[in-house]
């Protein structure tokens, strides 16, 4: 590597260590060990070692179908991951980098299969792998859904695009005691989890936020619908019964409400990702609530959009307010509108239950039942996707 890029590339695995993404000489080694601008032709070294995405590819209509992920997140994912030498590793979705970083971290008996439905993309990663002197990553153009069944079983088996289920094939083709890290899109809540089988099933934990490009084939889930109930306010959605956008437009044209919680919490303690994920388990209709430069000043929607309830004539979502004068700590409640206050109520109760049994706990585990499985899911919601039951469920 030039000067310049090892200096660059040292400073971004210091970065990566003080924020706690790389935490094992492994994982750091091997960042060293890649030079990240190689498989980035065209973008300067700046950018290149800059912990962000970049997108490498876009489709027809300009959104990204390929990309190299942000440092941050490719460190959190080989850390979850956690690749022994030796082992045999499959990626869905490639790009070359990551694929290069798995294979310093196997050498010398493991091996690693890059899987992408794209063969622009895979003939793309064969250049920068060969630019940057790896010249033993196998490279697969397929679905991804359905894996390399020729290269089974894996010890490790890592996603890289945006899923909306486990697919049967990734847990057929690991091994007993395999690993699968995969970015999941739950009722609108894009997650980075982490399975590992136990008696019967597979348990996922983890829970990160993350943003990747949709996963594309045949049978892959839409993208998220979505509603406009007025100027730059949208109410989107993940599966499920749509709503009566008429009766849920004309319930945001009437009068707002709130309703108060009394669940207080600091503005650093973090709740809101684990938050989103019970009210994703307890709410029956779940969508966000979005605004835009367009919509009116004044509206209690939350950065990133509020979790959203609703009924035929009525619509609810979370809202905050500060809870003291010097803003360290803001109260929970619900803005609403319609004729429907037991809506409203339901939501509030939810927040009060999140507060009193799961505030500070371990979180959600997904547990998910293979194809055929006689066993009873365990209390928790249900995710209707096709393929294996998936169950979001609390301790």
């Amino acid at each position: 590597m030039e000067t310049v890029a090892v200096d660059r590339n040292a400073a971004l695995v210091e970065e990566l260590r003080g924020s706690g993404q790389i935490v094992s000489e492994r994982v750091a080694a091997a960042f060293l060990a890649v030079p990240r601008h190689r498989f980035l032709p065209g973008v300067g070294l700046e950018d290149a070692y800059r912990n962000d995405s970049v997108f490498t590819k876009r489709g027809a209509d300009g959104k990204p179908v390929s990309s190299v992920s942000a440092p941050w997140l490719v460190a959190t994912m080989l850390e979850r991951l956690a690749p022994r030498p030796g082992d045999r590793v499959l990626e869905v979705g490639s790009g070359g980098y990551n694929a290069a970083l798995l294979r310093h971290m196997v050498r010398p008996e493991g091996a690693v299969t890059s899987q992408d439905i794209d063969a622009e993309v895979i003939a793309r990663a064969a250049g920068c792998l060969a630019d940057a002197g790896v010249r033993d990553v196998r490279l697969v153009t397929g679905d991804g859904r359905f894996g390399v069944p020729e290269g089974a079983p894996f010890d490790r088996l890592i996603v890289t695009v945006q899923a909306t289920r486990v697919e049967p094939a990734w847990l057929d083709q690991l091994a007993d005691d395999g690993r699968l890290v995969v970015p999941l899109r739950l009722r609108g809540l894009s997650r980075l989890l982490t399975f590992t089988r136990e008696e019967g099933h597979w348990r996922g934990d983890g829970w990160e936020q993350c943003g990747f490009v949709r996963m594309r084939g045949e049978g892959v889930a839409s993208p998220m619908a979505s509603a406009v109930l007025a100027d730059g306010v949208r109410l989107r959605w993940d599966g499920g019964p749509p709503p009566d956008d008429a009766a849920l437009t004309a319930a945001w044209n009437s009068e707002r409400r709130e309703l108060w919680s009394g669940v207080r919490v600091g503005a650093t303690e973090g709740t809101r990702p684990v938050l989103d994920l019970w009210l994703a388990t307890m709410l029956d209709a779940l969508g966000r609530i979005h605004t835009g430069a367009a919509s009116p000043p004044g509206l209690p929607v939350l950065p990133g959009g509020s979790p959203a309830t609703w009924s035929r004539e009525s619509l609810a979502y979370l809202t905050m307010r500060p809870a003291n004068a010097d803003g360290t700590h803001f109260e929970y409640g619900v803005a609403w509108h319609g004729p429907h206050a037991a809506l409203a109520e339901e939501f509030v109760s939810q927040l009060r239950v999140w507060d009193r049994d799961q505030r500070g706990g371990p979180g959600p585990s997904l547990v998910v039942f293979p194809e055929g499985s006689t066993e009873e899911p365990t209390v928790g919601r249900v995710l209707r996707r096709p393929g294996p039951r998936m169950v979001l469920t609390w301790p």
